[in-house]
């Protein structure tokens, strides 16, 4: 007998623990500029950021790290 289970997630910042911005991003060293640590476990990350970032001087990283403690980077020159 197989069994199926899958978890219906209405908002996906309740499955991110952090999210972390790198505002000038070298490649190498991330060095946050922008931090999103909700205070209590059952709080959610805010998820919209407005920062200012030089147009195709630098390049911006962000870095999100679930509740399993993976972590992704994205990098995008603004």
């Amino acid at each position: 007998m197989a069994c199926s289970f899958r978890a219906q997630i209405d908002d996906w910042r309740a499955v991110v623990d952090c999210i972390m911005i790198d505002l000038d991003y070298d490649g190498e060293i991330f060095n946050v500029a922008l931090s999103d640590i909700p205070a209590r476990k059952q709080d959610l990350v805010i998820g919209e950021y407005e920062f200012d970032a030089t147009p195709g001087k630098s390049t911006v990283a962000i870095k999100i790290i679930d509740m399993l403690g993976e972590e992704v980077i994205l990098t995008e020159i603004p």
